[in-house]
Formats: structure tokens, C-alpha cells, sequence
């Protein structure tokens, strides 16, 4: 059966104060880290990876701008949900882990039973984020925050009433597509179409050269859902992309990682002073987990960075051109979006 949250459940809900299992028909539990989907994420890597039946053009454009919150507008807590933007290989698990730590409700470890069905979520796949839609995750208040990669699909699961407060990290494209290349000889968990051992006897040189004339941009394809092997990418899809960072996104950068991190907590009220009231044992807990996921940074893959100027880093400047433009815009952004915080150093 479904169950309708009252407005004042769903305010309990925001404000951390869930009781699980208070509904009869209803139960959430946390699932442990270990059962997380992360392979979809960096699935969606893959030129292959589309967001079949999702908005695209105009009625896409619709949808971010009423299903996503302005950045400067005050967020609505008993109404709004955080969305965390999971770009693959800039910092997103250890955001998951950090969030997880302090004991936000996420829709990483969302079970959910109704009846005689059990479902645990997940929202990095098209298939997971219209379950949760039709679950109405968001509406019932069932999440603290999300996290997905596929934000043209995501934003589906909101309405104007319930918007979505998009926050992200950003890494330099080029930094993010030499740590997969390393990742992929190495994820052994990932599975088939992710793993590939055989990159190690493939020169770092000689496995970009050989994509140096074909452009692959990641980060705008997904913003705009495009597809990636039929559609190219122009500077006015490029020009719309800034507009979006600009309007609709909380930048953070994985050169600043703790500084942005104390952004997002302060923005969305994930601070000691505004949850617990200044409670020593949470102080103590959110240093703990800071030190155990940020500083640490979770899924870390050590290894030899590319220098600038070399010829790997100029194939990958061609393949990623707009990416990269797109990146040093958020870099500004981020420079920018300083007065969102200022005299809130909590």
C-alpha cells in the first residue's frame, strides 16, 4: 500500500528527526556501502551509455527550470532536497561516504518495504531514478540527499513544488580521464565493460594517441543529454552548459576538497550548529568522518600525474575541448559563489 506523509512528517523528515518504521506499511534501512551500485557510475562513462526516454531540447530546458532550485534563491527545507551530482572520478564517493558518516539519510542506502515488496534503491541508473520517481522519494521526503550521475533523468523525479538543490565536485577533465585509464586496470569489482587489465602493457602515450581525433565530451553530453557517439558538441551547447552551472549548481572543485565540503555543509544546514546544536559528540564525530573520507579520499587511485604540455595532455586537450573550457568556467564559479558564504563560518 502507499502511504501519504503528512507536512509535518515530511518537516520531521527534513530536519533529521526520522523514526523508521513509525508507519506500519513503511520501513527505511541503511544497506551497507559494500552493496552499492557504484559501477553504474562509472558506466556512464561509456560513449555507449544513453538516458533512453529522457527529456532532451526544449522540454529538458522546461525541466531545469522548474525542477531545479536557483543557487542564490533561499532553499525551502521542509520542501527542497539536496542532489549531489556524481561526476565519475572527482571525489563523489568520498562525498557519499562523508554524508553517510554523519548520518544523512541518502539515496545510497534507501530499503524501502510496502506490503510484501521490498526495494532497495539506487539512483544511478535510468531504470533505479524512475522507480524512485514513481516511489515519490522526494515528495514523501524519504531522502536527506541524493546522488546520481544522470541529473537530465533525475531532475524527473522533482516538480516545482519540490525542487532540487544541485551540488557537485568538479576535477579538471584531463586529470579525471587519466585517473579512469588507470582505475580500469585495476577494477577488478567493476565487472566487464569497465575493467580492462590489458591497459597496463598500453603506454599512457600510446592508448591517447590512438584517440587523439575523435572529441568525446563527458560532462556537457550529460548535462544536455546528448548522445555522445551520434551528437557532437558546439559552443552554443557549451555556452547553455554555463548557464546551467551558473544558475542551478553549488560548485565545488577536488583542488579545494575541504573548503568545498564545508560549503556544501553550510549551504544545506549539515553542520553541527544548525542539526545538533552544537552537540560535543557530533563535533567530534564530523572530525572523525572529515579525516576518514575527505582528507583520506575514498576510491583514491594513486599514480604518476600527466604533465602539461606533454603529448598526452595535448591529445587529451583536443578530445576534451569543451570539457575543459566548461571546467575552468566552474573554476570561476567557484571564485564567485565566495559571497554565498560570507560571515557564515560555522
Amino acid at each position: 500500500a502507499t502511504m501519504v506523509m503528512e507536512q509535518n512528517e515530511i518537516r520531521q523528515n527534513r530536519a533529521g528527526k526520522r523514526v523508521f518504521g513509525i508507519l506500519a506499511m513503511l520501513t527505511v534501512t541503511a544497506i551497507s556501502v559494500l552493496d552499492l551500485p557504484f559501477s553504474t557510475t562509472i558506466r556512464c562513462l561509456s560513449r555507449r551509455a544513453k538516458m533512453t526516454g529522457v527529456a532532451k531540447g526544449a522540454a529538458l530546458d522546461e525541466l531545469i527550470q522548474a525542477n531545479l532550485g536557483d543557487i542564490i534563491n533561499p532553499m525551502i527545507k521542509e520542501n527542497d532536497t539536496p542532489l549531489y551530482l556524481h561526476i565519475p572520478k572527482a571525489g563523489g564517493t568520498a562525498v557519499i561516504d562523508y554524508y553517510r558518516c554523519l548520518g544523512l539519510v541518502t539515496s545510497e542506502n534507501l530499503y524501502i518495504s510496502e506490503g510484501r515488496s521490498h526495494i532497495m534503491l539506487e539512483t544511478h541508473s535510468v531504470e533505479g531514478i524512475h522507480q524512485a520517481k514513481d516511489l515519490e522519494i522526494v515528495q514523501r521526503g524519504l531522502a536527506d540527499v541524493i546522488f546520481t550521475p544522470l541529473l537530465p533523468a533525475a531532475m524527473e523525479m522533482f516538480d516545482s513544488n519540490h525542487q532540487a538543490r544541485v551540488f557537485a565536485l568538479f576535477r579538471h577533465p584531463i586529470d579525471r580521464e587519466v585517473s579512469l585509464y588507470y582505475y580500469r586496470q585495476i577494477a577488478d569489482w567493476e565487472g566487464d565493460g569497465v575493467y580492462a587489465p590489458e591497459l597496463a602493457n598500453t603506454p599512457i602515450e600510446t592508448y591517447f594517441e590512438q584517440l587523439k581525433d575523435r572529441t568525446d565530451n563527458f560532462m556537457i553530453s550529460v548535462l544536455l543529454n546528448k548522445d555522445r557517439k551520434t551528437e557532437s558538441i558546439t559552443e552554443e551547447d557549451l555556452e547553455y552548459a554555463k548557464q546551467i552551472l551558473r544558475n542551478k549548481v553549488l560548485i565545488g572543485l577536488t583542488s579545494n576538497m575541504e573548503e568545498s565540503i564545508h560549503r556544501f555543509d553550510i549551504y544545506f544546514g549539515w553542520t553541527e550548529d544548525t542539526k545538533h546544536h552544537g552537540d560535543p559528540r557530533y563535533n567530534a564525530k564530523r572530525s572523525i568522518c572529515q579525516k576518514d573520507f575527505i582528507t583520506k579520499k575514498t576510491n583514491s587511485n594513486p599514480h604518476e600525474p600527466v604533465e602539461k604540455g606533454s603529448l598526452v595532455w595535448e591529445y587529451l586537450s583536443n578530445i576534451l575541448y569543451y570539457d575543459i573550457q566548461l571546467y575552468e568556467y566552474a573554476v570561476e564559479l567557484f571564485e564567485e559563489q565566495t559571497f554565498l558564504f560570507e560571515g557564515q563560518d560555522s
